[in-house]
């Protein structure tokens, strides 16, 4: 008779659940700031969500289940602060009424300090000149998108491409303009 001898794994039991936040940040850091970093547009905002989400592993290790690999946990973190930030931050209008208490508001930040007018002006002159160096079809989509209200969905049947060409188009377009505004 034959004897089977069973390997067992020395992490089984509450081991496995145990998590090592610090290793993790050793050894993700980098991996998740450039994670963040290509969904967040803003650096500082960025640099909050990658705090936010050490922060939030710290909070809730204790919940860690030893279901999935602990990078894979701390990257649902991240992806489920991501898209908090932009349900905060991009569900709320994006232009505001123009109202004679904010026109006032302008005259007087202005009047105060004539610069801040020069420099909005520049601002607004160098985005626009950076629109303009995107490929036609690129601007085309765009304005669907921006001007015209269009959904990723509706753009890409009126365009007649997929929908992912439409999401990597975009990204492109973002990628040129940061690259030109920087």
């Amino acid at each position: 008779m034959q004897t089977i001898k069973l390997i067992t794994n020395p992490l089984a039991g509450n081991e496995s659940r145990h998590i090592n936040i610090e290793n993790l940040y050793q050894t993700q850091h980098e991996r998740l700031h450039r994670f963040i970093q290509k969904r967040v547009w803003h650096k500082e905002d960025a640099e909050e969500i990658l705090q936010l989400t050490y922060l939030e592993a710290m909070r809730c290790k204790d919940r860690f289940n030893g279901g999935s690999k602990p990078e894979t946990w701390l990257f649902g973190i991240a992806v489920n602060l991501t898209r908090n930030y932009f349900k905060t931050h991009y569900s709320q209008a994006q232009f505001e009424e123009m109202t004679d208490a904010l026109l006032y508001d302008l005259e007087a930040e202005t009047e105060e300090n004539p610069a801040v007018l020069v420099e909005h002006e520049r601002m607004l002159t160098r985005a626009v000149e950076a629109m303009n160096t995107l490929p036609n079809d690129t601007q085309s989509m765009l304005q669907m998108i921006v001007d015209e209200n269009y959904s990723y969905q509706d753009t890409a049947e009126k365009i007649g491409v997929p929908i992912g060409t439409i999401r990597s188009r975009l990204s492109r377009a973002r990628q040129a303009l940061k690259r030109y505004l920087d």
